[in-house]
């Protein structure tokens, strides 16, 4: 799947699950927290907890098979369990997939620099005067 458009595919539970990042994606995950939209901010300020990490991929894999009316054989804790086998490095790409949704038709970023080499360019750029 294309990370870029919001999905993430990975194997869990010993086969390849598809995780989906959209409106629903977030409704669900501060749901599973327990937080507003707005507070969203404050779960990736100086670290991730476990529990956070566990709602984000349990949020992600129930969002998409609800979407598709998949069959839900798992539950939070499940999940939790499969992550016991997952590859940590597998975590970067979810992360990726999900900073690259939108909410509310805004890209959602957290406050983490998207491309620093971009802005890097355009900040030592200076701009062209009007013309006169």
């Amino acid at each position: 799947m294309n990370s870029k458009r919001g999905y993430y595919t990975l194997n869990l539970g010993g086969e390849d699950r598809v995780m989906r990042f959209n409106m629903n994606f977030w409704a669900e995950f501060c749901d599973q927290l327990g937080i507003k939209l707005e507070q969203l901010g404050e779960i990736f300020e100086g670290g991730v907890s476990l529990s956070a990490i566990r709602a984000l991929i349990f949020s992600g894999l129930v969002t998409f098979d609800r979407e598709n009316n998949k069959k839900i054989e798992y539950n939070i804790y499940t999940v939790g369990a499969w992550l016991d086998e997952m590859d940590p490095k597998e975590l970067n790409g979810v992360v990726e997939a999900m900073m690259n949704s939108k909410i509310l038709g805004n890209e959602l970023n957290m406050g983490i620099k998207r491309n620093p080499e971009e802005e890097k360019k355009t900040e030592t750029q200076t701009p062209e005067k009007p013309p006169e």
